[in-house]
C-alpha cells in the first residue's frame, strides 16, 4: 500500500453515501419509477390450518382500476422447488398458490393488482374466502411431546455433540446449576418493509428488490419462472435494514414478478408492517436447559445445554442456539442437544446473530448463577475457564481476546464498584445493579469478486469499484471506498463504489458477519492486481510504491480495467475464527413499580482490524439497542386459539426508543489476526447483540436479588411474590 498518502483503512470516515441518503437521492427498492406502474396487494389467510375451499373474486375483479386478481384458481403451473441442500437453500424456486393447503395464519393466498395502491387495497377487501379449517397446532407446551432430533441445525452444525461424560462431570462438581431459560418469539422489523418492483422486457425481467443477497435471487427467480439466469437482473443498491429477514427471495417478491409477466407492465408490491409479522420469518421461541458444574475453585467440570424449539409444518429451520456452549469455555465434559417440533406458525428464519443471541442468554445467565453460588466475581469465573482452543472443532483460535476485553471493560466501566451481594446499592427507591457477560460470534470469510475501472484525464485520476454486494445501512459503500482509496493512493472522493446489481461480479452478500471483510478483501485484491498490471505496462522503475495515478501516467494510458476474485487463504480452515466481546450493564430497578432502566452500557469488542471505527461502532450500538429490547420488552405474542400474532404493529410490539436508551459506549480492543483474511478484519454486525440480554438480566439480579430466566424482563416478573 502507498504510505505517502492518507491512510484511510481504520479511520472514522463519514459515510460516502450519507449525502445521498439525507437528500433523498438514495433510492430504495420501492422508489424507482416506471411508466404505467401498477400496484399489488397480497391477501392473507385468516386461519392457521386447513384448506382454502373457495376464493370469490367477482366483486374485486369489477372494482375500479383492478387489472388482475390471482389465487390458486388461476395461477399458471410453476416448477416445484428442488430438494433443499446447503448449496441451494437460498436459490430454490418459489411456486405460488399451487395448492390450497394452509400452513399458518397470514400465509399469502391471493394477489390483487390495480392502477393505484388505494384501488388494490379496496379490491382486496372485497374478496371472500371460505375455508375448510382444521384445528391448528399453536401452543408451545401443548406440542412439546412431538419434538424430534433434526438431521442438522442452521448453518450445517451438528444437532448433538458430546465430549467426555456429562453425568460424571456433574457428579464430580462441588457446585452445580440446573436451570431453564426461555427466549420468546421475536421479529426483525427493519425500517424498510419488503418491497419489490418487477418489469419484463420480452422474456427478460428486471427486479428491484430489498434484499441482502442479490446473487442468490437470480437463480431463484430463474427457476421459479423457468427462464435462463442471464435473463434475470436484480437491483438492490440501498437496503433499509435486513437483520436476516431479507436473505431469501420469497413469495412476496415472486407475486409482482408473476403479475408483471401476465399484465405485460411493471408491478410494485410492498408488504405492510402487519404482514411483516406473518410471512418473512422470525426468531423462534427457544427453551433451554442449562446444567453446569464446577469444582470448589471455579473450574468447570461439566456443561450441558439442551434446546427445545419449534419450526413450521412445511419447512424445517432450527436455530443453532447450543453452538456457543460448545466453544466458549474450557470444560472437559460437555453435551449439547437440539430438539424441534412442528407448529402452525410460519417458518423461523435467520434473525440477527441466529443461535448466539438466544444461546448466549442461557449460557451467560447460567455462568452468572454459578459465580454467585461459588461467591466468585463473574469476570474471574470466565477468565479462569478461558481457552485457546475451540473444543468443538479441536482447532486453535486464530485470535481470541476475551480476557483483554474483560480487563478493558472492567476498568472503563468501574466494575470494582459493583456490590458483590444483591440489593447492595440504591438511589432512593431505585435499586442499582451491575451485570456483565462474555460474547462470541463466528467470524467467517468468503470469496468475493470485484471490477476496477481506472480513468485518467490529465492529472485527474478516478476509480470505480464494482461488485454485487449490498449495503443494509451498515456502511459497505464507505469501507470499500476506504480500502480502494488507500490501496490505489487516491483521494477518497475520487473513488466511486457501485453495489447491488446482479450484473456485477458476485459476492456472498450481507449476512452472517462476513460482508464487510469479504467485500473489502475483494476490493483490496483487485486494486493490487490493477497496479501490478499497470506496473508491467510501464517502462519506468519506481524506488517507492507508486500510486495508480503515477502508474497510468508512466504507462501512458488513460484507463485500465481489472477483474479479480479473492478467495480465502488455504490455511484459514486450520483455525477457528470468532469475534469476542465483554458486555457491562448498569441497571436501575424501581422497587415499587418493577420498571427497569439502563442508564449505562459498555461493550468492548475484539474483532481484528476495524475498517472504520465510526461505522463499526454504529453497528455494535445497533446490536446493543436490540439486545436491550430483547431483555426488557420484545415479545411476539401468539393467540393460542387461532394462531395469529396479537402483537402486529409497532404500537404493541415494543422496541426501544430514544428515552429507553442511556449512555452506550463501544470500545474496540486492539487485536491482530493474520489468519482470518488479508485485512485481518472480522464482522461486527452480530457480535453487538450477543449476550446483551444476559448482561441486563445479570445486572437485574445484582440490583434486586431476583433471577428472571424468561425474557423479556417485564415489571410483573419482578413484582410477583415468590
Amino acid at each position: 500500500m502507498n504510505n505517502r498518502t492518507t491512510q484511510f483503512i481504520g479511520q472514522p470516515v463519514d459515510r460516502v453515501d450519507g449525502r445521498l441518503k439525507v437528500t433523498g437521492q438514495a433510492r430504495y427498492a420501492a422508489e424507482f419509477f416506471y411508466d404505467r406502474l401498477a400496484h399489488g396487494v397480497a391477501l392473507s389467510s385468516t386461519v392457521a390450518a386447513g384448506r382454502v375451499r373457495d376464493v370469490d373474486t367477482a366483486a374485486a375483479e369489477q372494482a375500479p382500476g383492478v387489472l388482475l386478481v390471482l389465487s390458486h384458481k388461476n395461477v399458471p403451473r410453476m416448477p416445484l422447488p428442488a430438494p433443499e441442500t446447503p448449496q441451494n437453500r437460498f436459490s430454490r424456486s418459489v411456486p405460488l398458490f399451487q395448492d390450497t393447503v394452509i400452513h399458518h395464519h397470514g400465509q399469502l393466498i391471493g394477489f390483487v393488482v390495480a392502477e393505484t395502491i388505494e384501488q388494490a387495497r379496496h379490491a382486496a377487501r372485497l374478496i371472500e374466502v371460505s375455508y375448510d379449517a382444521a384445528e391448528p397446532k399453536i401452543g408451545f407446551d401443548a406440542n412439546v411431546e412431538n419434538a424430534y432430533a433434526p438431521k442438522t441445525v442452521n448453518a450445517g452444525y451438528k444437532t448433538d455433540t458430546e465430549r467426555g461424560n456429562l453425568d460424571e462431570g456433574l457428579r464430580a462438581a462441588a457446585v452445580t446449576i440446573d436451570a431453564v431459560y426461555n427466549t420468546p418469539i421475536e421479529h426483525h422489523h427493519p425500517m424498510e418493509t419488503h418491497s419489490t418492483i418487477a418489469a419484463w422486457d420480452g422474456d427478460r425481467v428486471t427486479v428491484h428488490h430489498s434484499l441482502q443477497m442479490v446473487v442468490e435471487a437470480v437463480p431463484a427467480i430463474a427457476a421459479t419462472f423457468d427462464i435462463p439466469r442471464e435473463n434475470v437482473r436484480v437491483l438492490s443498491p440501498f437496503v433499509g435494514g435486513g437483520f436476516g429477514c431479507k436473505i431469501l427471495t420469497r413469495d412476496n417478491a415472486m407475486l409482482p414478478i408473476l403479475a408483471a409477466r401476465l399484465l405485460k407492465r411493471p408491478v410494485k408490491h410492498v408488504l405492510t408492517r402487519q404482514q411483516m409479522f406473518m410471512v418473512v420469518g422470525l426468531r423462534q421461541h427457544n427453551r433451554q436447559r442449562m446444567r453446569i458444574g464446577a469444582d470448589a475453585a471455579g473450574r468447570l467440570t461439566a456443561l450441558g445445554h439442551d434446546i427445545l424449539t419449534h419450526t413450521s409444518m412445511h419447512e424445517e429451520f432450527v436455530e443453532q442456539s447450543g453452538v456457543i456452549s460448545r466453544m466458549m469455555y474450557e470444560v472437559p465434559n460437555s453435551k449439547v442437544t437440539h430438539r424441534v417440533f412442528r407448529l402452525n406458525v410460519q417458518t423461523p428464519k435467520w434473525t440477527r446473530a441466529p443461535g448466539e443471541a438466544p444461546g448466549s442468554f442461557a449460557l451467560e445467565s447460567a455462568m452468572d448463577e454459578l459465580a454467585a453460588k461459588l461467591k466468585l466475581d463473574p469476570m474471574e469465573l470466565r477468565a479462569m475457564n478461558d481457552t485457546g482452543t475451540d473444543l468443538d472443532t479441536g482447532k486453535p483460535f486464530a485470535s481470541r481476546s476475551l480476557i483483554e476485553c474483560m480487563k478493558i471493560g472492567a476498568d472503563r466501566f468501574g466494575w470494582s464498584r459493583r456490590s458483590p451481594t444483591p440489593r447492595g446499592r440504591r438511589q432512593g427507591h431505585w435499586l442499582v445493579g451491575y451485570g456483565m457477560s462474555a460474547a462470541s460470534r463466528g467470524a467467517p470469510h468468503r470469496g468475493a469478486s470485484a471490477n476496477l475501472l481506472l480513468t485518467r484525464n490529465g492529472r485527474d485520476v478516478r476509480a470505480v469499484v464494482e461488485m454485487c454486494a449490498t449495503d443494509l445501512g451498515t456502511g459497505s459503500y464507505t469501507v470499500i471506498a476506504q480500502t480502494a482509496a488507500e490501496t490505489l493512493g487516491l483521494p477518497l472522493h475520487k473513488v466511486e463504489v457501485r453495489l447491488g446489481d446482479s450484473a456485477l461480479p458476485p459476492t456472498p452478500g450481507s449476512g452472517g458477519s462476513w460482508g464487510a471483510n469479504s467485500f473489502c478483501t475483494a476490493a483490496l485484491a483487485v486494486c493490487e492486481l490493477a497496479k501490478q498490471q499497470l506496473r508491467d505496462q510501464a517502462s519506468l522503475r519506481f524506488i517507492r510504491e507508486p500510486t495508480a495515478a503515477e502508474l497510468l501516467q508512466a504507462a501512458q494510458l488513460n484507463g485500465w480495467r481489472a477483474t479479480h476474485t479473492a478467495t480465502p487463504a488455504a490455511d484459514m480452515a486450520s483455525y477457528s475464527h470468532y469475534a469476542f466481546g465483554a458486555n457491562f450493564a448498569e441497571v436501575w430497578v424501581d422497587e415499587d413499580l418493577g420498571t427497569v432502566r439502563v442508564p449505562r452500557y459498555l461493550a468492548v469488542i475484539a474483532a481484528g482490524r476495524i475498517l472504520n471505527p465510526k461505522t463499526a461502532a454504529s453497528q455494535v450500538v445497533g446490536g446493543i439497542v436490540w439486545g436491550i429490547g430483547n431483555a426488557l420488552m420484545e415479545e411476539s405474542v401468539l393467540d393460542a386459539r387461532r394462531g395469529h400474532f396479537v402483537t402486529r404493529t409497532l404500537a404493541d410490539y415494543h422496541v426501544p426508543v430514544n428515552m429507553d436508551i442511556g449512555d452506550v459506549q463501544v470500545v474496540f480492543a486492539p487485536e491482530t489476526d493474520t489468519k482470518v483474511n488479508r485485512l485481518g478484519a472480522k464482522g461486527v454486525g452480530e457480535i453487538g447483540i450477543t449476550s446483551v440480554a444476559a448482561a441486563i438480566a445479570n445486572a437485574v439480579y445484582n440490583a434486586t436479588g431476583r433471577r428472571v430466566r424468561d425474557l423479556p424482563i417485564t415489571p410483573d416478573k419482578l413484582l410477583i411474590e415468590t
